[in-house]
């Protein structure tokens, strides 16, 4: 990388880094009668942490004077009050600041989730679900420190320090002069520091974000990995992971360590030098054994808040590291969302139409996935897409409810472009069952009622029985209320595509798309699912993906789709008399099931 390129990352990286802490001063300001309560304890304890130090010196001074006994017990009364007090106060001044940085957690959380349901499934499509796990839970983790300690220290430190100083130079300003000369030497090394610190803390919670999404993939593929038997090589791809990312934490620990190593040394250095200064002006009669005593309680005092600095310079540095991660999710704009002029329809005949509809996923200069797809599919019709794999199906029907992008004047709805439509309002009336039958660790009666308002039993109950997954609760231990696992493990193939198609009949929805539902089910339960669907069928529209041409045999149009163009259209009868692909998928499905039968009777 050039030097031009160095600084212009520099440059892009401050920026970026501005935007997020101006993102989280958004958060901040929303807790901002927990911040001015806080600011007024804070100063409580300032103010008793500095009379701390001025009423040891009197009592010494007093002592030293041969004051009466009543005079010195009054101050050392005061003392021990002012000593109580500052403990309080200090107790909730920090309560109400780690108290508002959970606040903000919990607000940064629901915000960055429900930030994360509105972006389109072509987001997920590029980002890691690991690392956005990571940003989640760690990194949010890291902005509440910054929130909570960070932000207490930083505060509080320089208000004692500017206390501390205008006592001491009230006392002695060469004094105090002298105390102050390591101090901008430890500027210029924060500094130094904080870069590096920087740059370590984003290296650090990138590699937690490569460990958590390594970690991911091998739980939710581990059938994969032990047929496959990569456990070793699995094994060995995390431990190099695991590896660099504990590399890079021990950096981060040399920097981080450092900074309280260093800030510990100062209080040590003042102490030194009011020790050496300080007993030589009294010895020679120039300060007062009081003022020594103010003075040395004031660096005994400013030793933690010094040592502290450097931890918190940490958490700061992470915190910002970890804030601007979160703001990359959040400054990502959703490209699918309502318009201000959007219309809210009360319902839906379901009549599609595609106009030379062209789709790319991600870089326009990829091949299409869709070529110039013209369609129009009637209200309450069904339309059946079949085509070798990768023809662009799933991405056809992806598109009726907008969950990928599409351009302007390409999709309509009842004759209004879908960019036009209330995201909420299309989704509301459309169904769709996908390829990979998702399910929730709920019970079966949670999943099959996922998109219901409130569960409603009747409705649940019809749809299990249309779905053909009424004759399997018998083996469930609970019948509907049997919990399914992560993503429906307890259930076999079969079973998950008939609950996720039981849940999309349960909201008898205007237009019903079914992307290849019925691959996993056996020839016998596919026919029963069909006659039970042709009462489903009447009256809404529905679009039926399948690689299996007895599943589309009945539908009222047939299209066949090649490399994202529309090669066939017609009936099924037409399709056949035309002999192409479909065709000749129909003969050969027909051998097929021919030769299975034979199989069956040997």
């Amino acid at each position: 990388m050039s030097s031009a390129q160095q600084i212009a990352a520099q440059r892009a990286g401050r920026s970026s880094v501005r935007a997020a802490i101006a993102r989280l001063s958004t958060y901040i300001a929303r807790s901002r009668a927990y911040y001015a309560i806080w600011s007024v304890f804070m100063l409580a304890y300032v103010a008793a942490f500095l009379l701390v130090p001025e009423l040891t010196g009197r009592t010494v001074g007093a002592i030293k004077d041969g004051e009466p006994t009543e005079a010195i017990v009054r101050l050392a009364i005061w003392l021990a009050v002012v000593g109580v007090l500052g403990g309080a106060v200090r107790y909730f001044s920090r309560v109400l600041v780690f108290n508002s940085a959970r606040h903000i957690e919990y607000e940064l959380r629901n915000d960055l989730f429900a930030h994360l349901q509105r972006l389109p499934q072509s987001f997920f499509l590029t980002w890691r679900t690991g690392d956005l796990m990571s940003r989640c839970v760690n990194d949010l983790n890291s902005v509440r420190m910054l929130l909570g300690p960070g932000l207490l220290s930083a505060v509080q430190s320089p208000l004692l320090y500017a206390g501390a100083l205008v006592m001491m130079f009230s006392k002695d300003w060469q004094l105090a002069l002298l105390v102050l000369l390591p101090y901008p030497l430890f500027i210029w090394l924060a500094r130094a520091f904080g870069r590096g610190l920087h740059r370590w803390n984003i290296e650090v919670q990138e590699g937690l974000g490569e460990l958590s999404n390594q970690l991911q993939e091998t739980i939710s593929g581990i059938s994969v990995v032990k047929t496959y038997a990569m456990e070793d090589i699995t094994k060995d791809r995390f431990a190099k992971s695991n590896e660099d990312l504990y590399r890079k934490q021990l950096k981060l620990v040399r920097v981080s360590g450092a900074m309280p190593a260093i800030t510990g040394l100062l209080p040590s250095i003042a102490m030194i030098i009011i020790l050496w200064v300080g007993g030589s002006k009294i010895n020679a009669g120039r300060m007062e054994i009081d003022q020594f005593f103010t003075f040395a309680m004031l660096i005994y005092q400013l030793t933690f808040p010094t040592f502290i600095m450097g931890w918190a310079f940490s958490l700061i540095q992470r915190g910002a590291a970890a804030m601007q991660r979160i703001d990359e999710v959040l400054t990502t704009d959703p490209s699918i969302a309502d318009r201000p002029d959007a219309i809210d329809l009360e319902s839906i005949r379901g009549e599609i139409e595609f106009r030379d509809l062209t789709f790319h996923y991600g870089s326009q200069g990829r091949e299409p996935a869709l070529r110039d797809v013209s369609l129009t599919v009637p209200a309450g019709t069904t339309l059946g897409i079949v085509g070798p794999v990768g023809s662009g199906k799933s991405t056809l029907a992806a598109l009726i409810p907008r969950l990928l992008e599409v351009e302007d004047g390409c999709l309509f709805i009842d004759g209004i472009d879908v960019n036009q439509l209330k995201l909420r309002m299309l989704r509301s009336h459309i169904a769709m069952v996908p390829q990979d039958s998702f399910l929730f660790s709920m019970t079966l009666a949670e999943n099959i009622a996922f998109g219901l308002p409130e569960a409603d039993s009747k409705r649940i109950a019809q749809a299990v029985e249309r779905a053909q997954l009424s004759q399997d609760l018998a083996e469930f231990p609970q019948g509907l209320a049997t919990v399914v696992g992560e993503r429906g493990v307890m259930l076999s193939g079969g079973q998950r595509q008939r609950t996720a198609l039981a849940r999309a009949l349960a909201l008898d929805p205007s237009i019903l798309i079914l992307d290849d539902t019925l691959s996993s089910v056996d020839a016998a339960t596919e026919q029963a699912i069909q006659r039970s669907l042709d009462e489903v069928f009447a009256g809404r529209t529905v679009v039926c993906i399948s690689h299996r041409i007895s599943s589309v045999s009945n539908c009222d149009q047939i299209i066949v789709l090649e490399d994202g163009r529309i090669t066939e259209r017609g009936s099924h009868r037409e399709l056949l008399l035309a002999g192409g692909f479909y065709a000749r998928t129909a003969r050969q499905q027909a051998l097929e099931a021919e030769l299975d039968g034979i199989g069956a009777v040997a």
